[in-house]
């Protein structure tokens, strides 16, 4: 699912914990180290957003990652140098193509004379193409794909172009965490000294490390991220906001991306330890199991596609139905607005 329909749902699950009674009772959302109050917090659902798009912090692609300040500067860039570059690749295809019809113009015209029912439209077939080749390259990507030939070519090179700028942006992302998480552990070195930190800085690695839908979409994601959620909003004094952050979190994996063709993976460690070890040269039965254990995913009908038609209706039928239950919860249960 998109980022913004993650958005939507992480809020109204919260909005539905915290409102219909005896889903606020269950024992995940009301325990020793996760509570969610009854009524809802404005806080807490920006909280809950915020957690919703963090699952997606390993994409370069995301929201969060549009938002972050330091990875979103340097997307923005390299999405600019992408287009330019595409633009500059239909300009030589499309204008050069162009010009090369007007540069043979006399040639052209003069075989299409030939043409049986061209032969008097032929001047104006030969400046038409010119200027169809011209105009599709400033303008009009899409259509410029369609040209026979000539939009085979551009397809092939303006998708080195997109790998390449993908690349480009994994490569700002990792180095933008991992140096955010050495300029953080050297100053918790040298002034803090807090164990808790060390933990942050951790996730600030794993971030810049593991592929999506790997870590951060596990169980081992929800822990670790809720535990430092946790440790933070005990420092700022709120500490109920770690319910909203888990029911934010949970959302996005167990509650949206478990619909999705590829699903989430129950557990992300095994996969990595297993390969870690063959790549140690060690192969037994232990690792096979790690290995299998590693690819289980859970998936739940209707394996939509992201972003595709299907999968694009079924999240607004979904958000549409979360809506529906919190509103009516929030009617029969007299829920209340609080900002903090």
């Amino acid at each position: 699912m998109n980022g913004s329909s993650h958005q939507k749902i992480a809020m109204l699950s919260y909005a539905i914990v915290a409102t219909i009674p005896i889903i606020n009772s269950m024992p995940i959302f009301s325990n020793k180290y996760i509570h969610v109050p009854m009524g809802i917090s404005l806080i807490g659902l920006g909280t809950a957003a915020l957690a919703g798009l963090i699952v997606d912090a390993d994409s370069q692609n995301s929201k969060i990652s549009r938002m972050n300040p330091l990875t979103g500067t340097s997307n923005k860039i390299i999405s600019n140098i992408d287009n330019s570059l595409k633009l500059l690749l239909r300009l030589l295809l499309g204008v050069g193509f162009g010009a090369l019809i007007l540069w043979y113009s006399k040639t052209i015209i003069g075989s299409l004379i030939k043409i049986k029912y061209i032969g008097k439209y032929a001047e104006m077939c030969t400046y038409f193409m010119s200027f169809i080749f011209i105009v599709l390259g400033v303008i009009n990507e899409k259509s410029f794909k369609k040209i026979p030939i000539i939009g085979f070519v551009y397809k092939k090179l303006s998708s080195t172009i997109s790998v390449g700028s993908n690349n480009f942006k994994r490569i700002a992302m990792f180095l933008t965490y991992i140096g955010s998480s050495i300029i953080l552990a050297i100053y918790n070195f040298t002034n803090l000294n807090d164990a808790f930190i060390y933990l942050i800085c951790i996730l600030l690695i794993c971030i810049a490390t593991f592929p999506h839908r790997t870590f951060l979409h596990s169980i081992e994601g929800v822990t670790i991220f809720t535990i430092s959620a946790s440790y933070v909003f005990n420092k700022l004094g709120y500490e109920y906001l770690t319910g909203c952050f888990f029911v934010g979190y949970v959302s996005h994996i167990y509650w949206a991306d478990i619909f999705t063709k590829e699903g989430v993976p129950i557990l992300s460690m095994p996969r990595f330890i297993a390969e870690l070890l063959k790549r140690l040269g060690l192969h037994n039965k232990f690792v096979n199991i790690l290995e299998k254990i590693g690819r289980f995913k859970l998936k739940l009908p209707p394996h939509i596609t992201t972003g595709s038609d299907t999968g694009n209706l079924f999240e607004v039928i979904y958000i549409i139905a979360l809506f529906i239950v919190a509103v009516i919860g929030f009617s029969v249960y007299g829920g209340g607005f609080r900002v903090i």
